[in-house]
């Protein structure tokens, strides 16, 4: 996933700052030679992961107060869409004084990644809409004063001078049903086992131990009912 995400907003974006959680599998040397990453360990966990993600997700972005006009909060599966391309429908908005986007969120689908230089959002375009997949994760640093996002991000209670802009072109695309066999289910067995007392306490990523035969259906449903998000119209 790491290649297309950076592709995909490599274009538009500043500058990324990836938490890596001591990678072993090449990760640490790709984010590396980016010349727009900055590459950060991830803190100690303590007895949460999910919390540990929580609180940078919630406290990282302030740094970019006074250096940014917009921030994107994002797991590296996320990849944020608009017909007008990411910087100019920032610009467009940033115009009309809004401070925060409300995306239409999708569960995306793909037998297999694309090869080569293609872009995964123009190689594998259909999904299905997903409500909890709806995350405010586009927001101005300068306005915004606390996102108070719980955890998984899917809820948010923004304070500071909050104006959400809905417009049902701007989509947030999740790739996680991504080669159900060589991709998905390994990924979520191993996202399960990182899981630490605090999280099976809390009942975090109770998701990742679902039975493989119930994740391989629930893929093939999204499979049989995706559209092309890319063109498809939906109401914001």
């Amino acid at each position: 996933m790491l290649p297309h995400f950076l592709r995909h907003y490599e274009s538009w974006v500043d500058r990324i700052i990836v938490f890596d959680d001591h990678s072993d599998d090449g990760t640490r040397e790709m984010l590396a030679a980016h010349p727009k990453v900055e590459l950060r360990d991830l803190p100690a966990k303590g007895n949460s992961f999910v919390l540990t993600a929580l609180n940078i997700w919630n406290h990282a972005w302030k740094e970019s107060r006074d250096r940014a006009v917009w921030v994107v909060v994002s797991n590296i599966d996320e990849f944020f869409v608009h017909l007008l391309g990411g910087r100019g429908y920032l610009e467009s908005i940033h115009r009309t004084h809004h401070t925060m986007v409300h995306p239409l969120g999708f569960e995306m689908y793909g037998d297999a990644f694309p090869t080569g230089d293609a872009l995964l959002v123009d190689a594998l375009p259909h999904g299905v809409p997903r409500g909890q997949h709806d995350k405010m994760q586009l927001f101005n640093p300068n306005a915004i004063t606390e996102m108070r996002y719980l955890p998984g991000r899917h809820l948010a209670k923004p304070q500071g001078r909050v104006k959400i802009a809905q417009d049902g072109d701007a989509r947030l695309l999740h790739y996680k049903h991504v080669d159900t066999e060589g991709y998905f289910l390994p990924r979520q067995a191993i996202l399960g086992s990182r899981m630490l007392p605090g999280d099976i306490a809390n009942h975090f990523g109770f998701h990742y131990h679902v039975a493989s035969d119930d994740k391989r259906r629930a893929a093939a449903w999204i499979k049989r009912h995706a559209l092309n998000v890319r063109t498809a119209a939906f109401g914001a």
